[in-house]
């Protein structure tokens, strides 16, 4: 393919005179002016090139989303277990902290509670029998 797009514009350059300035000496003689327009075959040539080379790109494309797909979930892969292993560690030692101050204020008046009412309701109940 690129090489016929090579030879196709080597052509269109040897029929023309591409520099800049250049006498009529220089010039080809031709004796009409349409030589300057491209040639009909010139024009659909290039137009059957530019699709092929559109699927050519979309191919490459395409080619290129897998790879960074699979990029992307190899990365997930590796990096998401240990992410949230460290977030679970984190969490869990929160937990643990909260259990234990909530414990501290609220289970452990509790349970002292419960502790010392039989105590006192068995003492109270001496001190009526005597």
């Amino acid at each position: 393919m690129s090489n016929n797009l090579i030879e196709q514009a080597d052509a269109l350059m040897r029929r023309r005179v591409f520099v800049a300035g250049a006498n009529s000496e220089a010039a080809p003689t031709t004796d009409s002016a349409s030589d300057d327009v491209p040639v009909l075959t010139d024009v659909v040539a290039a137009q059957a090139i530019l699709p092929q080379a559109d699927a050519h790109i979309r191919q490459l494309l395409a080619e290129r989303q897998v790879l960074l797909t699979r990029e992307i979930e190899t990365w997930l892969d590796e990096q998401l277990p240990q992410l949230v292993i460290r977030a679970m560690d984190g969490i869990t030692d929160h937990l643990v902290a909260l259990l234990a101050n909530r414990a501290r204020d609220d289970l452990l008046p509790r349970l002292e509670a419960a502790l010392q009412a039989p105590d006192e309701a068995g003492s109270s109940a001496d001190s009526t029998e005597s």
